[in-house]
């Protein structure tokens, strides 16, 4: 069917024949190809999980991009020691905001030029604030949801043309524990986000502070729930779902 200016419109019955496959995953369950966010409150481990991540990617043979700009050189590695990252080809990273990522404008040129050049299973951004404009200077002041489509379109555009996943850290809404029940209101510009990027991540701490858990959702799947647990009493690891914990704690309970 042509449209007014020669677009070209599909129809149901074409889709049904249309050999597509499913939704790709870099870690099942976990992380999509195509845009993620993952929020969580300041000190709870978010650099951490992503390093974990990184870790998981790469020794799956995979090839990981790392914008960690909230670390040094001597901090990244000490997390890279710690969450047991060796030292390989595949994994390439960024330490601290070096002047190709120095304006939302330049970071996004140098993401698409890094990938047009060479494939990365995933690319990670910690923190989402590098590489979006500041709300205040663009015309979406006083109107978040526009302002978060606006900025995140882009990169989910980006991840999309090449099949890689693009994961985004930001922090959630302060006190959001004690505000919001559901975990996906934890997150700045919620209602965008969730209609932009194509998974949500959202770390929280249990409410009695005795651990934490991390919650996914989005367009790609069922939300899930994962229980952490501290390692070394560094950083939090992912230890099972939710509901498996509960099994194994009545299990042991029964015995």
């Amino acid at each position: 069917i042509k449209a007014m200016g020669g677009m070209s419109l599909s129809v149901a019955d074409e889709l049904a024949q249309m050999q597509i496959p499913p939704p790709s995953w870099v870690i099942p369950d976990l992380l999509p190809v195509g845009l993620t966010i993952l929020g969580g409150p300041k000190k709870l481990g978010k650099s951490y999980m992503v390093m974990q991540f990184c870790r998981d990617i790469v020794n799956n043979g995979g090839r990981v991009f790392d914008f960690a700009g909230e670390d040094t050189h001597a901090l990244h590695k000490q997390r890279q020691e710690h969450v047991g990252l060796a030292a390989s080809a595949n994994y390439q990273y960024v330490a601290g905001r070096e002047d190709l990522f120095s304006t939302p404008k330049d970071f996004f040129h140098a993401i698409s030029e890094l990938l047009s050049i060479q494939h990365f299973d995933a690319v990670f951004i910690d923190t989402m604030i590098r590489a979006v404009k500041p709300q205040g200077s663009t015309i979406y002041k006083q109107d978040e949801y526009a302002y978060y489509v606006n900025e995140l379109d882009p990169w989910a555009k980006l991840a999309a043309k090449h099949q890689t996943a693009i994961l985004m850290v930001t922090h959630s809404v302060k006190g959001a524990n004690n505000i919001y029940s559901d975990p996906l209101d934890h997150i700045h510009g919620t209602a965008a986000i969730t209609a932009t990027a194509d998974w949500v991540l959202v770390m929280q701490r249990a409410l009695d502070g005795s651990g934490a858990k991390l919650t996914s959702d989005g367009k790609m799947g069922a939300a899930q729930t994962y229980q952490l647990t501290k390692t070394n009493g560094i950083y939090f690891e992912i230890a099972g779902t939710e509901k498996e914990a509960l099994i194994k704690g009545k299990s042991t309970q029964n015995k």
